[in-house]
Formats: structure tokens, C-alpha cells, sequence
């Protein structure tokens, strides 16, 4: 349906225009706790805005209503997000309401990292941040100083557990952290964490007292962690209104040090914090939200209130699968079957009917890690499926990528001589090729940047740096896919399937990675004890972030929900309502060894 336009009365008699999404079911205007939401002019205000309640919706209107109706000025707007992508869309949206890029280029948007890098550079600060390579390159030279036998990859997670106050069995000593510093000193080099530290610091100097922080909106404030929660407060300290949204129940990032209390814990920094609750559902099925309902009422709160808009459609379908290439195949023949793009063969064995046949864009397969995706891409692969892969990968570890990525960031940067050493380390002559392929950076796409530089290194056949340069397919130029490599998050971070890229792509992702996200069609594989929740002897599962995670991908689903598991389902399906769900066998015949052969293994 095209968008309409609906008034509605505010409390001060004002005129409110907000536009609706297109949203499908019976109830498609703001309703009334998202107006309220919207029109709040509190002190602070908090919105715990369940899945599909319309989150970016009301954020984006709220702003809107700051500027069209309250007439505040965009340079005193900051809005927070936790992906890149999320806040080039809110930019995007904001400026189709108000009138173009014009209207929304003074105001702030982005993640806590980029607007922090924004700070210090104001302040004129030359930050050089630090790749992943360059960090283990640190922290082995660290490690060697303290003559230490830690893994530099441990002991880089304790350095970030360290700054960011996360909890750890083995905390580290003010030596190591000190010798670690010391080195990124003598190196120029700047870390991560180390932009919200250096912001924080500044929290009893004027220098960052300035106006853009205003009117502060926090969005998915359920991820923030104890750093992020203080510079929340900081910036807010001297402004006129905060507000913040997200929801408790999809707290997920707790191995980062974020808190699913951080409402509560707000309200006892703001004891008058107003607080505003959304529990319609206009993205998914009633079987949909019934199914995640009775998955997260399991864990510890308030009672969950939340209905769905939508008329009724398919139970949520249970597979189960005998083994990874099962499963897989399953997958790849299931979505060939609802993008109408089975054969003859195929045809006679599916019971299903395909009425509306989808498009691969509309389809996503989700997993709880990376390594679970690889049978999955084959299998795509060998059914000529277009798909996207987003996430970091292990590909990225490899010492070609990262003396390849190392190479460019020295290019665009020379002070970063960190990333010189560690480009000759892997390619010894590629001095050699500095003054071309600096001039090939500000006429060439990175794709054919790479292209080249892998001719140049006879590596046109190798799998991991042909995996970095179905990356570079989604950037204009290397210095935005750089900063995507080193800014961006797990859903920022993007592969295609193929050597070209097509938009009608299906999407391959971690749970991680799909929060915020949508789709007709959801797989979610590997639904089995061990994977959901993730668990080993080296991995204590934290069960209430598990579920968690669960339930945001199974909300990910607008319409099709289908469960992969084995007969060693995962503890959580348990809990599933035997009315909304759907039990069935993926394939009557185990796929013999000789299939495999037929995929590129």
C-alpha cells in the first residue's frame, strides 16, 4: 500500500503529520503510545519498544517533530545508533521528511565510536585507529616485553574486557595494561575503546560542553555498556531532553559489557525518567510473536505484553535434519522452492505450494556463528542462489588480507607506519608499487584496486582475498571500505556470494548481526543443544542472553518462520506452542557421500 498522511491532535493543540510505513495489517497509523512517544517533552524519556512496534518509525518521527514542529535547531541533535547502516538509513529517512540532505547535514547521527572520532578531531586530534592487525602486532610485542606466554587474541580480549569494566576471571595487571598503552604510543596508534575513553575523560573539562548534545536520542540502548552508559549521561549533563528506546528482552551483547538493567539502572540516576511501553507488533504473524512470547517469558522480568496486528498465517515450521549438509540442502532446496525456481524433479516431491513465489531478497538464513554458514554459502552456490554474507569471517585473520588491507591504510595514511611494517611482512617488494597504486586510489573503484593488486601478486586465485573483494563490491572507494573494516559492526560489515553483486541477493547472517532487521522468510539453522544455546567445556552459555538472542531472530520472521534443528534439539524449542507450529523431516533419503562431491568443496 503507498503512504498516506494522518493528523492528529496534540495535547498543546498542535498539528502533528506523520506518514505510516506501508505497514501491512489492520492498524497502520501512529498509535496512541507512539504518539505520545513523539510529542513527550519530559526532561527524559524512556520507550521499551518491543520487536516490530515500530522503534525506527517513532525515533525517526520523533526527530522529525523536534525540527517541523518544535522548531529545534538540527545542530542541536545528536542521535545514537549501533551500526553504520543504521544510522545512514535514519539520515536517509530523516531527510525525505525534511526536505532533503540539507535540512539533516548539521545534525549528529551515528554510532558511539564514529561521533567520538568526530569529537577528538574537532578537537583536532590526529587519531590513527588501529586495525585488527595492528593490534595483534601490539599485543605480541607487549607480550614480549612482559616475557608472557598468553595468546596475543586472549590477551587482546582482556584489554578491551579491562577498559570497558567487563567482569573476567583473569583480570589484568596494571603492567600489562600500561606496557600494552606504551606501545600504542610509540606506534601513534589509537584503539578502539580507547575513543569513548578519551572522551569520558574530558568529562570535567568545557571543551566538549557544546550544544549538539541538546536533545539526545539513544536508540537499541539495551546494547550500551558501562562506558557508553556514562558518556549517555555525560553528553546529556547540560542538555534540555534525552531520550532512549530499545528493549530489555533483546539484550544481546552482554560478553561486550552491556546490561539488560540499563533501564532500571537509569531510573535510578533520573528518578523521574518517564517511561512508555509499545506492544503492537506490526511485523509479524500472530504465530510468529505467540512462538517467541512463550520462548522469552522464560526468562526472569514483568510479564511480556505484546499482540500482534497482522492477520493470521503459517505455523512456524520445525525441521529437523540429520546433519550439517542436511540441513544445507534443505536450505538451498526450500528457498529454490519458494523463489518458484525448483525443477521437474523437485516439483513432484514438494507437497508445498509456492502461491507467491518471493524474492531471494525477501529470504534470510540465520546462524548463532560464522563457521555454521560455509555448507549453507556451498549449497546456494550449487542452486545458483545469489546470496550476501555479512559479518566479520576468518578470512580476515589471514596474513595476505591483512598485509593487503594493511598496504592501502598505509597509502591513505602514511603517517601509519604500523601498517607499513606489517604490508611488508607479508608482500616484502610491495615498496615497489606504492607511487601506482596511489594513483590508482583516486581514480579506481576498490574493487579494481584490489583486482589489480591481486594480478600484481599473482593471488587472482586465492580464496581469501577474493573473499575481501566481494567486500569491496558494496563501497565507492577504499577509504570507505577501510573505515567500514575498522568502524563497522557485525551487521555493517558485508561479502557477496559472487564476483558481481545483485541486490535481490538471499542474506547470510549471524543472529548478532540480524538485530534490527527484517524479513518475509527466516531460517534460523542449527537450532540444536551446543549452538542454541552456544555451549562447550571452554564456553560457559549465559542462558538468558541465549534466549535472548533466539528470540530476536526468530522476530526477525514476518511471515515464514522455519526452525532447523536435530534430535538433539536445542532446550528452548521446548517452549514453542504445539497449536503455531509445524513438525516436519528434511528428506525421506540421507545424501550420500558421492552427493557432496558435486559441491565446490
Amino acid at each position: 500500500p503507498g503512504k498516506r498522511k494522518k493528523k492528529i491532535q496534540t495535547c498543546e493543540k498542535r498539528k502533528l503529520v506523520m506518514e505510516t510505513d506501508g505497514l501491512e495489517g489492520k492498524d497502520t497509523g501512529i498509535n496512541k503510545e507512539q504518539q505520545e512517544a513523539v510529542t513527550a517533552e519530559n526532561r527524559a524519556v524512556a520507550v521499551i519498544a518491543g520487536p516490530g512496534t515500530g522503534k525506527t518509525k517513532t525515533l525517526v518521527d520523533k526527530i522529525a517533530y523536534l525540527v517541523k514542529e518544535r522548531n529545534v535547531s538540527p545542530s542541536q541533535i545528536t542521535a545514537v545508533t549501533f551500526t553504520n547502516q543504521a544510522a545512514a538509513e535514519m539520515r536517509e529517512r530523516l531527510a525525505k521528511r525534511l526536505g532533503g540532505k540539507r535540512a539533516v547535514k548539521d545534525m549528529t547521527i551515528g554510532t558511539f565510536h564514529s561521533i567520538c572520532l568526530q569529537l577528538l578531531k574537532q578537537q583536532g586530534e590526529d587519531i590513527i585507529l588501529a586495525d585488527e592487525a595492528e593490534l595483534l602486532e601490539t599485543a605480541k610485542e607487549a607480550l614480549n616485553r612482559l616475557d608472557s606466554d598468553k595468546k596475543p587474541k586472549d590477551f587482546l580480549k582482556q584489554i578491551s574486557n579491562f577498559k570497558n569494566n567487563v567482569p573476567m576471571e583473569e583480570r589484568l595487571t596494571n603492567d600489562e595494561a600500561d606496557c600494552f598503552q606504551e606501545i600504542m604510543s610509540e606506534m601513534g596508534l589509537t584503539d578502539f575503546d580507547d575513543l569513548l575513553l578519551r572522551v569520558l575523560s574530558q568529562a570535567e573539562s568545557p571543551v566538549l560542553q557544546t550544544s549538539q548534545f541538546s536533545y539526545l536520542l539513544v536508540d537499541e540502548f539495551q546494547d550500551i555498556n558501562d562506558i557508553q552508559f556514562r558518556l549517555v549521561l555525560f553528553w546529556n549533563q547540560n542538555g534540555k531532553e534525552l531520550f532512549v528506546i530499545g528493549d530489555p528482552d533483546q539484550s544481546i551483547y552482554g560478553f561486550r559489557g552491556s546490561d539488560s538493567r540499563c533501564f532500571a539502572r537509569l531510573k535510578e540516576e533520573i528518578p523521574d525518567l518517564y517511561e512508555i511501553y509499545l506492544k503492537k507488533n506490526y511485523r509479524s504473524t500472530p504465530e510468529i510473536v505467540e512462538s517467541a512470547l512463550q520462548v522469552i517469558s522464560r526468562n526472569p522480568g514483568n510479564k511480556r505484553c505484546l499482540s500482534a496486528v497482522r492477520e493470521p498465517g503459517k505455523p512456524v515450521r520445525l525441521v529437523t535434519a540429520s546433519n550439517d549438509w542436511s540441513e544445507a540442502i534443505f536450505i538451498a532446496k526450500e528457498i529454490n522452492r519458494l523463489t518458484g525456481g525448483m525443477d521437474m524433479m523437485d516439483a513432484q516431491n514438494y507437497a508445498l505450494k509456492t502461491e507467491h513465489p518471493r524474492g531471494f531478497g525477501e529470504i534470510a538464513v540465520l546462524y548463532r556463528t560464522h563457521h555454521q554458514a560455509r555448507a549453507i554459502e556451498k549449497c546456494l552456490r550449487q542452486e545458483s542462489i545469489p546470496c550476501v554474507i555479512t559479518g566479520q569471517d576468518s578470512f580476515l585473520e589471514e596474513e595476505k588480507v591483512k598485509g593487503t588491507t594493511s598496504f592501502f591504510r598505509f597509502l591513505l595514511d602514511e603517517k601509519d607506519t604500523k601498517a607499513l611494517q606489517i604490508a611488508l611482512n607479508a608482500f616484502p617488494d610491495c615498496g615497489t608499487l606504492e607511487k601506482e597504486f596511489k594513483q590508482l586510489l583516486k581514480k579506481e573503484s576498490p574493487g579494481e584496486v584490489l583486482k589489480l593488486w591481486m594480478e600484481k601478486n599473482g593471488l587472482l586465485d586465492d580464496e581469501s582475498l577474493l573473499s575481501l573483494y566481494k567486500m569491496t563490491l558494496f563501497h565507492k572507494d577504499m577509504a570507505s571500505f577501510l573505515s567500514n573494516l575498522l568502524l563497522g559492526t557485525e551487521g555493517d560489515i558485508k561479502r557477496s556470494g559472487e564476483k558481481e553483486y545483485t541486490s535481490d541477493a538471499v542474506t547470510l547472517m549471524t543472529l548478532h548481526g540480524s538485530k534490527g532487521l527484517e524479513f518475509p522468510v527466516v531460517f534460523i539453522a542449527g537450532t540444536k543443544q551446543g549452538s542454541i544455546p552456544l555451549e562447550s567445556p571452554a564456553h560457559h552459555a549465559d542462558k538468558e542472553e541465549e534466549r535472548r538472542l533466539f528470540y530476536v531472530g526468530m522476530t526477525r520472521a514476518k511471515e515464514e518462520l522455519i526452525l532447523l534443528t536435530r534430535k538433539e534439539s536445542s532446550e528452548f524449542l521446548a517452549d514453542l506452542p504445539q497449536q503455531y507450529t509445524a513438525k516436519e523431516t528434511a528428506g525421506k533419503k540421507e545424501p550420500e557421500i558421492t552427493q557432496l562431491s558435486l559441491f565446490d568443496l
